[in-house]
């Protein structure tokens, strides 16, 4: 591809050197992150490294992408969290720029691979804890101070790894490549994608999506492509059971109204009605209607927050 753009460059002298040089530094780089993909390639085959579909181990490689996630996630001089360690492409990048980083791998396997891709970085901590089961309290206690998540999450787990920082005291922003139509889920305002999810995301936390990342980009290629999102907690807000437990509860059945979805699980009725007239909606109103400000104010009338 070089050599072919190399070859139409013809016409204004100074205006084909800027263009050879701009083609030149372009072929440098992508040699560069060839050689430094192979690097990784390399150290896996090294250790007979086997990828776990079981585990969503899908890795990637590519830098400037991962530079981008670093920098989107607000790695400089922070705090990092990790989960899922990998073979150490995205916790180099973190690294670079983090203050401390605090990765959790479960695949043992793995930690011959990162004593080679991650050596030389002396900020960097490694866990074996699968912190759901640990909890979020502990994880907490292990990092000590305030921290933001920077993470390629396993597609299998993303929601329940989502709504664990979510309930965190010291988690003030999530950085993640999830699937991409989970990521479209979550920032949904109104319309057929605003769920549960999204309002309980929304409730405590503003969403917004970085970019989109191709299912190429990845090793192993998944099946479908992913996005880069960052969810940054709103102030003193945290995401209890009794709020998620809710939020469920309203979007039941999407097509019934948030009386009978409610009344369903045992709320008593005209407490409902009276809530929601309180709050400015009708009675006849569905979940998706109010919002995730209005749902989680209605749990708040409701004593369900």
């Amino acid at each position: 591809m070089f050599i072919k753009m190399c070859a139409n460059l013809r016409g204004d002298g100074r205006k084909a050197g800027q263009d050879l040089r701009f083609f030149g530094c372009l072929f440098f780089k992508t040699v560069l992150y060839l050689v430094r993909m192979v690097d990784f390639e390399s150290v896996l085959i090294k250790h007979k490294f086997k990828y776990k579909k079981s585990l969503g181990q899908n890795f990637i490689f590519d830098e400037s992408i991962l530079d981008e996630i670093a920098e989107c996630g607000g790695a400089d001089g922070s705090t990092v969290v990790e989960i899922g360690t990998g073979a150490g492409s995205l916790t180099r990048a973190i690294a670079a720029r983090a203050k401390r980083v605090c990765s959790f791998e479960i695949d043992e396997t793995l930690f011959p691979v990162l004593e080679d891709t991650l050596a030389g970085f002396d900020n960097i901590q490694l866990f074996s804890n699968d912190v759901t089961a640990i909890g979020i309290e502990t994880v907490d206690m292990l990092i000590g101070e305030p921290y933001k998540v920077i993470a390629n999450l396993p597609y299998y787990i993303t929601t329940p790894l989502i709504f664990l920082f979510l309930r965190s005291e010291l988690c003030g922003s999530i950085t993640c490549l999830v699937q991409k139509e989970v990521a479209e889920r979550i920032c949904a305002e109104s319309g057929g994608d605003f769920g549960a999810l999204s309002a309980a995301v929304q409730a405590v936390a503003e969403p917004k999506i970085i970019r989109k990342v191709k299912s190429w980009d990845f090793y192993p290629q998944p099946d479908v492509d992913s996005a880069v999102i960052r969810l940054d907690r709103k102030p003193g807000a945290m995401l209890s059971d009794g709020l998620d437990a809710f939020f469920k509860l309203c979007f039941s059945a999407k097509r019934k109204t948030l009386v009978n979805n409610l009344t369903t699980a045992g709320i008593d009725k005209s407490e409902v009605t009276a809530a929601l007239q309180k709050l400015g909606f009708k009675p006849a109103a569905r979940a998706e209607e109010l919002g995730a400000a209005g749902l989680k104010a209605l749990a708040e009338a409701l004593g369900r927050a």
